[in-house]
């Protein structure tokens, strides 16, 4: 029996190198210190402005909005595996954590 191979879909533009650039700049200044929020403002202020016809612009801005998806949706992770982590250390230290009534209405998502 043979296995699937499962090939990851990617932009039509991710080759390009302004989309490539806008990317970069993304990672860039988040990994110097802009926080995701602000990032995602940029990125809003960048597509709110109107395109100017120019492939190259549009590529930069549409690589960058790319890059702070991912960086929100990262941040996204982060905070609730830290709210799960923080959740059962409260629960241990309460001592809910194997009290039948606390499992009882515990539900399962």
């Amino acid at each position: 029996m043979t296995m699937p191979t499962y090939t990851p879909p990617t932009s039509p533009y991710a080759r390009d190198p302004f989309y490539a650039m806008g990317a970069a700049d993304a990672y860039d200044e988040h990994h110097n210190g802009l926080g995701v929020h602000d990032l995602k403002r940029r990125a809003d202020e960048m597509l709110d402005v109107p395109s100017t016809g120019r492939d190259s612009t549009d590529l930069y801005v549409c690589g960058y909005a790319n890059a702070v998806i991912g960086l929100l949706n990262t941040h996204i992770a982060q905070t609730n595996a830290q709210a799960d982590v923080a959740q059962t250390w409260l629960a241990r230290k309460q001592g809910r954590e194997t009290s039948t009534l606390h499992q009882r209405h515990r539900t399962h998502r």
